[in-house]
C-alpha cells in the first residue's frame, strides 16, 4: 500500500511547473495577439481597397455609357456599406473628366488602423490615404 501512495504522489504536478507553464503561455500570447490583431486590420484595409477597384471600374463603364462620371452610388449599383461595418465607401468628386473614390475607416479599424484612416482613388489610378502619415505606400500594400 505504501507502495502505491508513492508512485500516485510522483504524478501530479508541482506549484513551480505549473507557474513556468504559465509564464510561457503569457509570453506567447502577448507577442501573438498583437501580431493578430495588425493582420486583422491589414485584412479589413485589403477590403476597402478591392471595393475601391471595383468603384472605379463601375465608374469607368458609367462614363461609357453618359460621358461622365457620378458621385451618386446608387447610380453604380453601388452603397456606401459595400465594404462592410469597418468602412464608408463615398464618392467625394465627380466630373466629366475625373473622379476620387474614397473608403473611410469607421469603429474597430478607425481606432486600430491609425495611419491609413482614408483610402482614396483617382480615375488616374492614383492612389492616395490620410491618417498618422499621408499617402503612406503601406496603405496600400506598396511598402
Amino acid at each position: 500500500m505504501e507502495r502505491n501512495l508513492r508512485s500516485l504522489k510522483a504524478r501530479g504536478f508541482t506549484l513551480l511547473e505549473l507557474v513556468i507553464v504559465v509564464l510561457i503561455i503569457s509570453i506567447l500570447a502577448a507577442v501573438a495577439i498583437p501580431q493578430y490583431r495588425r493582420y486583422v486590420v491589414r485584412s479589413h484595409r485589403v477590403d476597402a481597397q478591392s471595393v475601391l477597384s471595383d468603384l472605379g471600374a463601375r465608374q469607368e463603364r458609367f462614363y461609357y455609357s453618359n460621358n461622365a462620371y457620378t458621385n451618386d452610388l446608387t447610380k453604380l449599383n453601388a452603397q456606401s456599406t459595400m465594404a462592410g461595418e469597418l468602412y464608408s465607401i463615398d464618392i467625394p468628386s465627380a466630373s466629366s473628366t475625373g473622379y476620387t473614390v474614397r473608403a473611410t475607416a469607421e469603429g474597430a479599424q478607425q481606432k486600430d488602423d491609425t495611419a491609413c484612416q482614408t483610402l482614396t482613388l483617382t480615375n488616374l489610378g492614383v492612389r492616395g490615404s490620410t491618417g498618422s502619415t499621408a499617402n503612406d505606400p503601406a496603405c496600400w500594400n506598396r511598402s
